[in-house]
């Protein structure tokens, strides 16, 4: 072995002092943005900087071995450097993506091989591993190496980049990297690369590119180069970073992930930024030629790139894969004109055991026949053009005697570029790279014995000579002899290539003998196009048919495959040997195979496709055609093809449920054509569906029968009375103790703390009750008929109870925090929740996350009635664990894991056991992935801004009930007075009752001043004031605001007066719009215009960007859960529930004989003190009961006699409930369909609904729900419940129009007889059936009746009329038709 001193490293320096602030390499992102840049003395200080902490800091030493597992991106290169200067052993591997399965196999066999002492990696992988290793259901988290640390170097401060070190005693022999390599053929081996292999191969690269431009009189001093190959790949290392850098060049760099999503960024990005070389292999030329080429086509011949110029460029290299003949032709006609030289082409030759290149040929040159070889070959390098250290020979396999030219054998090549052997084997070494060649038995023979003695490397490759030119046929493993004739299995390729429906550069052909040393037949397997999978019989034959004309052979066997599922190497290549073994172990997916005595598909049942969906393109023609009119034509318009606005709904629902595309609410407007539409949702730039991990459970609960069910839950219900009054003992002595006889005044100033007290007591009630019914929620499958289920069921229905009445005060605050730890959530100290949670122990919430819309860690299955659920439905929970920095706004389901930073929008629904990788951003039911977000990172500043924020919301709510007593006592010294000498029974409850309604009433007026106060007038423009100061101002008002509506929520929603309160408080609102209070909160009102409109819950994102923009809304009806960008203007127009929309609207929908007039309103504005009325009656039997003296006041007797009294009133209120229903809904019997013919029945109508959510709040029904005794009061309404169901909310409207059937569950959903547009409303049946999970929508004429379906969480189901979908604008029309009640 050499021990000269390898010269390498002083050149690489001596390029980076020369060079120091000169710019070296550029990384592009997908959109072509650049992402990051490294001058050439940056990168050489941070490798330096890298070396230095592998040697003094992880105790790393020369010849160690150390694993490079990286992200694509610039810091493998400085770690590969650093590596170089420490004089460790660099071990490139593909970095892991999903399939970690997969691709954590591959890196493990690496590391088993080599045995390395350290992983250096980034901090985008080091998460992924993180978030790996905390999937509770992951496959791979157990894969990643263990016993090996993992160091993260792309996090270093620029600080210390100022230390580096160099190994001094680098000999040429000593090793410099491991490129694995599988071949096409064989396994993986560690091809060991010393640091004269290294240099020579790069002076090598260097040569031949200034002998090309020198050739035809270029500078090479100021080439510009670009690359987006593997960075783990000898070529990609090679070009993309060594050579580039020790020849003080300049390099453009992407991912290859980029080039394969949008390969037309290549041509884009070497236009824009005047490259002048590149390379690529051969399967690249021919996509970006097809793709421009679409492209073109699709605009219309305009060009795809704006401004492109391909005029720079002097050389593109051909190289790492088979060449095909007509590369050179199709590339250079479509892109001559764009200022492409004529001799653009280059070709090459090279190996990873030879580091990468071998042999460079500028040009274009063909073969000529050879004997009975009528085949062409391009050449790959010529005498004139090897380098002076490289030695190339034709040898014989067999006798190891060099062949004359035209003669094809193996080639076998000598030169200082060639790698030391493969590690650990010594054997294979010796035989790969120290062949000799042997001198002819034949003297009559011309020898050249100089060579005689010199070590070759040999290939495996077959090629000749000719003229001096080297051509290179194909692998000799993979050589084909059928019939005692050899054929190139490339050739064979190529051709079934031709054929349409066959994937490019996704061909296998192979001989069907195993062992390679006879006769064997022909066999084929390839990658079939998605679209072309009904006609794979067809595109079988048509490729049988050609392989017979162009080859001459007939195949035995043709196999179309599932895209994407062929062997190939990790640089791409094919695996032949490696194909054959799975085709004939039955282990490749099929989709059809062709054999010469039947046509298979699959298991042989005939021609079938592999799963149960269409192809993209014929799915969603297949929608379209299932929803539209008969003679649907994409290319009419929507009007044309019988688009309403339900089916609108319908169409949505189903595109998202098929597609990972975000589908606009206006896409009628956005792409005025089915065809139109089509093209946006196949675009390849859309984003995915997440992996999913959500393994089945066995179910072993115990089973109870349903009675046994039933009357535990009695008892359950029972106790929860008793738990609402056993907390009311210590805040009632504590009032005692404060008003008693003789007591100063100055002890009414505690009087707040009663109320507090109780909040205390009923909070501590609950959390003990949770730890001793449940203990920790686990991961399990459980039927509902079983006494989990009836335990999980009580703490369910007491964290309602809890929510209700407490929960709603201290929402976004610690005292929320505090009490989610207390009952077991792993849920960081600075998370914001905005919302509520369940099943604590299963939840897990990362630093700085921020949550706003509820999670449930459980969910339900259908009814089943196997003897594992004993004829139940099934409830599953799974644990969901949030990383750090994420943003929640939607749905997240059960087992999901969200990886740190992602995004969660608005509407979307993230399915049960989605792996939501690190900063991605999930949009639509069922959510996918739609990008990318930014990493939020906190300065300190931020954190004590927060911590600020922390403390106000601590005390502010105390401040609040301070507030509150104060206008009581206000109001109560107003009342006293007035009530003066006013003689009655319930004088003493009807003064209590009024000062509550004045506390309500008083609190929602101090609203007007604090907002005018300490919020001001809100512009549209910049967020010019961001303070914390700001901040907490703005969310006390708000917080008053939310806390002060309670009663008139309650009460008064949607009357007049709302109106007039919004106005006050700075709405742009009219007195006929009619809106829900708690939906604008006083910090966004000035940013909002409402005129003559109807909304319902409405979310209003004003904040955009950090600017404040304007929402105009005019003669629009706007359906349930709608998100309203900021500065979107909407008129006349009709939104569905749950659309975002993000543009402008402005629809055709007119009020003509829909809006209830001024007058209309304000009569069912009575229905305000006609519910207050009621309230007090309601109160008079509670009032008797409570004030019976029985002679003893224990705390036992005073808890029973307070659940006695509130089980009363909640009797009350619910006969009252089931009266003033019977009263109020029959009149919509005779509405028909709209109000305006009958106004009375209108006005009943709108007091019904006002009445019916407000007696079911104070009547306390949520506690019933998911038992029998809901389903009796269902009935006793008027619904038609068809046996057993189970009801979790959120609301039942118009009970007598609807019917439930048996084995149904309605799960935090809507479920109504009735629609909305503007005031008119329409009518008609209703039938809900099987699992309507969260956020789901069945309004009038919903026909939902198997049992056994799911709804997608977050989705409209359409109405129908007579199998029909129903559109709301025409209801007027369809009147007559819709039945009624």
């Amino acid at each position: 072995m050499s021990s000269k001193k390898s010269s390498l490293i002083h050149q690489l320096h001596g390029v980076a002092v020369r060079k120091q602030n000169d710019t070296f390499a550029t990384w592009h992102e997908i959109n072509g943005a650049i992402g990051k840049h490294y001058t050439f003395g940056g990168l050489w200080a941070e490798a330096g900087d890298i070396a230095y902490r592998l040697h003094k800091e992880w105790g790393v030493q020369k010849g160690d071995k150390v694993v490079l597992c990286y992200n694509f991106g610039l810091h493998f290169f400085a770690a590969f450097l650093g590596c170089l200067r420490a004089g460790v052993v660099a071990i490139l591997v593909y970095p892991p993506f999903p399939p970690l399965t997969k691709t954590l196999t591959k890196m493990e066999k690496v590391i088993n091989d080599c045995q390395p002492v350290l992983i250096l990696t980034d901090m985008a992988i080091m998460a992924m591993k993180k978030v790996d290793e905390l999937k509770p259901f992951s496959k791979s988290k157990g894969m990643w190496p263990k016993d090996i640390p993992f160091k993260v170097t792309d996090a270093f401060s620029l600080a210390s980049k100022t230390r580096s070190f160099d190994q001094e005693d680098i000999v040429e022999s000593d090793i410099a990297f491991y490129q694995y390599t599988s071949g096409s053929t064989g396994d993986p081996k560690g091809v060991m690369v010393t640091f004269k292999a290294l240099h020579s191969n790069v002076k090598l690269f260097q040569d031949c590119i200034f002998y090309g431009f020198a050739r035809d009189g270029h500078s090479a001093n100021d080439i510009v180069c670009f690359s987006w190959l593997p960075q783990y790949h000898d070529f990609g290392l090679n070009f993309g970073a060594i050579l580039p850098f020790l020849a003080g060049w300049r390099v453009h760099l992407m991912s290859p992930i980029s080039f394969i999503k949008k390969p037309l960024l290549w041509l884009d990005l070497m236009s824009k930024n005047r490259v002048s070389l590149s390379v690529a292999p051969d399967f690249a030329y021919h996509l970006v030629t097809r793709k421009f080429t679409e492209a073109m086509a699709m605009n219309g011949g305009k060009v795809p790139i704006s401004n492109f110029d391909l005029s720079s460029i002097f050389s593109l290299l051909n190289a790492a894969e088979p060449i095909r003949l007509d590369t050179q032709d199709k590339f250079a006609v479509t892109f001559s004109e764009f200022g492409l030289r004529k001799d653009w082409f280059s070709a090459a030759y090279g190996l990873a055991e030879n580091v990468v290149g071998g042999t460079w040929l500028p040009g274009y040159h063909l073969s000529k026949p050879r004997g009975d070889d009528n085949n062409s070959f391009l050449a790959v390098g010529s005498t004139e053009t090897f380098h002076d250290t490289l030695t190339v020979k034709i040898v014989d396999p067999v006798s190891q005697c060099e062949l004359p030219d035209d003669q094809t054998g193996e080639i076998w090549i000598a030169g200082p570029s060639v790698a030391a052997g493969y590690h650990g084997k010594p054997e294979l070494s010796s035989e790969v790279f120290q062949a000799r060649l042997l001198p002819h038995d034949d003297s009559s023979r011309d020898q050249d014995d100089t060579n005689l003695g010199i070590t070759f490397l040999r290939t495996g490759d077959l090629g000749f000579m000719q003229d001096g030119y080297l051509y290179v046929c194909g692998r000799i493993k993979d050589l084909l002899i059928i019939n005692g004739v050899n054929y190139y299995p490339q050739d064979i390729e190529l051709a079934v290539q031709s054929c349409n429906g066959a994937r490019p550069g996704c061909v296998a052909a192979f001989s069907s003998d195993d062992t390679g040393e006879g006769d064997g037949q022909l066999e084929v397997v390839f990658e079939i196009r998605n679209a072309n999978k009904k006609t794979a019989q067809a595109v079988c034959e048509a490729i049988k048919s050609v392989i017979i004309q162009d080859i001459g052979i007939v195949p035995s066997k043709i196999v179309a495959l599932e895209e994407r599922s062929i062997a190939k190497t990790t640089s791409g290549k094919i695996q032949r040997r490696r194909n054959r073994d799975l085709l004939h172990a039955n282990e490749h997916k099929a989709v059809f195979v062709l054999d010469q005595s039947s046509m298979l598909a699959g298991e042989g049942n005939g021609h079938q496709e592999i799963g149960h969906n269409l192809p993209p393109a014929e799915k969603f023609d297949a929608i379209m055609t299932s929803l539209l009119v008969s003679d649907y034509d994409p290319d009419s318009g929507w009007d044309e093809n019988g688009l309403t606005s339900l089916i609108l709904i319908e169409l949505n629902n189903k595109l998202a449920e098929s597609f990972p595309a975000t589908i606009p609410s206006d896409f009628p407007d956005q792409y005025p054509t089915p065809a139109a539409l089509k093209e946006y949702i196949l675009s390849p730039n859309h984003g995915s569906f997440f992996l999913v991990e959500a393994p089945s459970f066995d179910t072993s609960a115990s089973r109870l029968p349903w009675p046994v069910i039933t009357l535990l839950q009695g008892v359950c219900v029972i106790l929860l009375f008793l738990m609402l009054s056993v907390s009311t003992v210590p805040s009632y002595r504590c009032y005692k103790l404060i008003i008693y006889d003789g007591a100063p005044p100055a002890l009414g100033i505690l009087l707040p703390l009663v109320f507090l007290l109780w909040h205390i007591s009923f909070t501590l009630l609950v959390c003990l009750s949770k730890w001793i019914v449940i203990g920790k929620y686990s991961s399990r499958e459980i039927p509902v008929a079983s006494i989990y289920y009836v335990r999980w069921w009580f703490v369910d229905r007491e964290m309602h109870l809890w929510e209700m009445l407490i929960g709603r005060y201290v929402i976004g605050t610690p005292w929320q925090w505090l009490f989610y730890k207390v009952m077991g959530c792993k849920v960081h100290s600075s998370a914001k929740l905005d919302c509520f949670v369940r099943e604590f122990d299963l939840l897990e919430i990362g630093e700085n996350t921020e949550i706003s819309f509820g999670i449930k860690c459980r969910k339900f299955g259908p009814w089943q009635e196997s003897e594992r659920y004993a004829g139940s439905p099934s409830l599953r929970f799974r644990p969901i664990r949030i990383g750090d920095g994420c943003m929640v706004k939607g749905q997240v389901g059960p087992g999901v894991v969200l990886g740190d930073g992602s995004k969660v929008e608005k509407l979307a629904a993230v399915p049960e056991g989605a792996q939501v990788p690190t900063s991605a951003i999930a949009r639509g039911s069922p959510a996918h992935q739609s990008g990318m977000t930014q990493p939020k990172k906190n300065t300190e500043h931020d954190k004590k801004s927060m911590a600020v924020l922390r403390i106000i919301k601590c005390i502010w709510p105390l401040m609040e009930l301070y507030l509150t007593f104060a206008i009581a006592g206000s109001a109560g010294w107003a009342i006293t007075i007035g009530l003066s000498g006013f003689e009655w029974r319930y004088a003493t409850l009807l003064k209590a009752f009024l000062i509550i309604v004045l506390t309500g009433i008083g609190n929602l007026l101090v609203c007007i001043p604090m907002k005018w106060i300490l919020i001001g007038h809100r512009k549209p423009g910049p967020v010019t004031n961001n303070s914390i100061f700001q901040k907490s101002l703005d969310w006390m008002v708000d917080y008053h605001f939310f806390a002060s509506i309670v009663l008139l929520d309650l009460v008064a929603d949607n009357a007049v007066m709302v109106n007039a309160l919004l106005w006050l408080l700075g709405l742009d609102i009219d007195m006929e719009s009619k809106v829900w209070t708690k939906f604008f909160p006083p910090s966004k009102v000035d940013l909002i215009t409402l005129k003559k409109s109807t909304l319902s819950v409405t979310h209003f994102d004003v904040d955009q960007d950090g600017e404040y923009k304007k929402i105009h809304i005019e003669n629009t009806s706007i359906g349930h859960s709608v998100i309203i960008d900021g500065g979107v203007t909407i008129k006349s127009a009709q939104i569905n529930p749950l659309t975002h929309v993000t543009a402008d609207i402005h629809g055709d929908l007119t009020t003509t004989g829909t809006r209830m007039p001024l007058s209309r309103r304000l009569v069912v504005d009575l229905a305000t003190p006609l519910v207050i009325a009621i309230l007090f009656l309601s109160l008079i039997p509670t009032f008797e009961l409570f004030q019976l003296d029985y002679g003893t006041s224990s705390a036992g007797f005073l808890v029973v006699k307070v659940a006695v009294t509130l089980a009363v009133f909640c009797d009350t209120q619910f006969f009252l409930h089931m009266l003033l229903h019977w009263i109020t809904y029959p009149s919509q019997y005779f509405c028909g369909t709209q109000g305006q013919t009958k106004p009375w029945s209108m006005i009943m109508f709108a007091i019904y609904m006002n009445l019916h959510r407000h007696l079911e709040d104070f009547s306390l029904l949520a506690i019933f729900w998911g038992t029998p005794f809901f389903n009796w009061f269902l009935q006793g309404m008027g619904c038609n419940v068809e046996g057993r169901a189970l009801f979790f909310g959120v609301r039942l409207y118009d009970l007598p129009l609807v019917t439930i059937k048996d084995k149904t569950i309605i799960d935090s959903s809507i479920v109504s007889g009735h629609s909305w547009v503007y005031d008119g409303v329409y009518i008609g049946p209703t039938t809900v059936a099987g699992v309507l999970h969260e956020g789901s929508f069945c309004l009038a004429n919903t026909y939902l009746e198997d049992s056994s379906k799911e709804t997608h969480p977050m989705q409209f189901v359409p109405p129908r009329l007579n199998g029909e979908e129903v559109n709301l604008k025409n209801l007027q029309s369809q009147s007559e038709d819709m039945e009624v009640v």
